[in-house]
This record gives structure tokens, C-alpha cells and sequence, in this order.
């Protein structure tokens, strides 16, 4: 198509750039001062490179922590000794008792008897010992493990105090932009733009190529041009007379045509503008584009 038909049909001009809060928010970026907010994350960094190399042995952290085996012994030896004091004047008592029982039956001592009723009652003192050795024995356990679960407590209280500074300088920093953060959000915003005006000179190209088809193979005569017919309509242009050049699709259809609506056409051109018995208008683009 000629320059002469673009230039009737006022195509091909169709604003691009930033739009006015874009601008807003760049010149809010190019004023941003992120010399701290940089500075602070080059030292965390320097910080982090250290931490790395310094993992096996670095101060003020927990890395391994155990019971205390003295703490074990000390209940242990607490419970069988507390067993112990309960058990030898329960049992002294018991085996007077015995003895006296027995003379009173007239069993001797060294008879058979009398040996095996005391034989008895040392098993069942031999046996209350065992159980209470055996629950010292758990006692120092349970010693054991609450000393290692302290232990535990008190390293995870250690290394979360050493991390707390970091995590408050990460929150901190969270509200505020890096360079790289600016550079970020500019690069979006000018991505954008690129986008919008690679979109817009393609409509505008495929607007003068078929806009300035209608306007030199006018004698094609009228075509349905009814809004009510049409969909994503944008606008890429005007005609001399100031008529808008719409880009859009038909309902139904997704193939993209180019051309005017019929009720803007009847308010310039009434007589380019008829109605079907469907009740549709169609547009005679002979008479429109005069």
C-alpha cells in the first residue's frame, strides 16, 4: 500500500511508550537509594562465604551435645542407697521376728527346718535388693536422658540466638530494594512497553494493509459492520473524514479483520449505513471512506 493511502486513512500512528503511572513509578526507581540496602547484603554475603568454610567449628554454635554420666550415677546410686536404708531394717526386723517364731515352735538352730524358713526370707531380701538395683539402675537412665534432653534444649536456645540477628537483618531488608531489585522492576516496566509497541505496530501494519485494500477495492460494496457482531475491538486508526479503523474478530470466529463500526459510520456517513431484515447493519465502505 502507498504512503499516500497510510497517510489518508491516519494509521500507523498509534502511541506507544510508557503509560503516566509507568513513568511514575520509574522516576520513583531512578531516585531510589539502595547504596545501604547493597552494602548490607554484600556483608551477608561475606558472612555467608565465611560460614561455609567455617562450618565444623564455628563459634558459638552447637554442634553435638551428651548426657552427663555423672548426673546418671549420682541418681543412681541416690535410689539404691534411698532402697537400701528402707529395705536392711524392714528385713533385720522381719528376721528377728522369724527367729522368734521359730524358737517358739521349738525349732532349733541348724535344724533343717529352722535353716530353710531363714534360707527363705534371705531369698526374698536377695530379691527386694536385685528389684531395687534394678531401679536404680532405671533411675540413672531417666537421669541420663533428661540431662541429654537439656542439653538439647540449651544448644537449640544457643544456635537460635545466633541466627536471631541474621533473621532480623533479612526482615529488614525485606522492605527495602536492592539494585538489583530496581533493575528488576525497570526491566519490567520497559518490557512492557516493548510489548505494547510491538503489538501496536502490528496492528497499525496490518491496518494500513487492509484499510487501504477497502479504500482502493471500494467497489466490493457493503459489508456487515454492526458492533453487536464483533469482539475484541481496538482501535489502530482514523480515517480522513475521522471515522475510527478497528481491529477485531467476528463472534464466533478468532481470524482478525480490520474495518469500522456501523454506528459510528451513521453518525458521519448515515447514507453508507443500511439494516438488514436481521435487524444488522451493514456498512457501504464506497460511500464510508468518501
Amino acid at each position: 500500500m502507498s504512503k499516500s493511502v497510510g497517510k489518508l486513512l491516519g494509521v500507523g500512528n498509534a502511541k506507544t511508550g510508557y503509560y503516566g503511572s509507568e513513568q511514575d513509578v520509574l522516576k520513583f526507581l531512578n531516585d531510589y537509594d539502595t547504596s545501604q540496602t547493597d552494602s548490607a547484603y554484600s556483608n551477608m554475603a561475606t558472612l555467608g562465604n565465611q560460614m561455609t568454610t567455617e562450618l565444623s567449628n564455628r563459634p558459638g554454635y552447637v554442634y553435638s551435645v551428651d548426657g552427663s554420666d555423672a548426673a546418671a550415677q549420682r541418681a543412681e546410686n541416690a535410689a539404691y542407697q534411698s532402697a537400701v536404708n528402707r529395705l536392711t531394717p524392714e528385713f533385720d526386723s522381719r528376721r528377728r521376728q522369724l527367729e522368734t517364731k521359730l524358737q517358739n515352735q521349738g525349732l532349733s538352730v541348724g535344724s533343717e527346718a529352722y535353716q530353710s524358713a531363714m534360707n527363705s526370707l534371705e531369698q526374698q531380701q536377695n530379691d527386694a535388693y536385685t528389684q531395687a538395683a534394678y531401679q536404680a539402675v532405671q533411675q540413672g537412665q531417666n537421669a541420663y536422658t533428661n540431662s541429654l534432653n537439656n542439653q538439647i534444649a540449651a544448644g537449640n536456645f544457643q544456635n537460635s540466638a545466633q541466627i536471631l540477628p541474621v533473621n532480623e537483618i533479612l526482615s529488614l531488608l525485606s522492605n527495602s530494594k536492592s539494585g538489583y531489585d530496581v533493575a528488576m522492576d525497570k526491566y519490567n516496566i520497559a518490557n512492557k512497553a516493548d510489548l505494547r509497541s510491538a503489538a501496536a505496530s502490528e496492528a497499525n501494519a496490518n491496518a494500513q494493509n487492509s484499510a487501504g485494500w477497502s479504500v482502493i477495492n471500494a467497489g466490493l460494496g457493503a459489508l456487515f459492520s454492526d458492533e453487536d457482531l464483533k469482539e475484541n475491538i481496538v482501535e489502530v486508526g482514523r480515517l480522513y473524514n475521522g471515522l475510527k479503523v478497528y481491529l477485531f474478530t467476528y463472534r464466533g470466529d478468532t481470524v482478525p479483520h480490520i474495518g469500522l463500526l456501523a454506528q459510528e459510520v451513521v453518525q458521519v456517513r448515515p447514507e453508507a449505513v443500511s439494516v438488514e431484515k436481521n435487524g444488522y447493519m451493514k456498512v457501504n465502505y464506497a460511500l464510508a471512506c468518501r
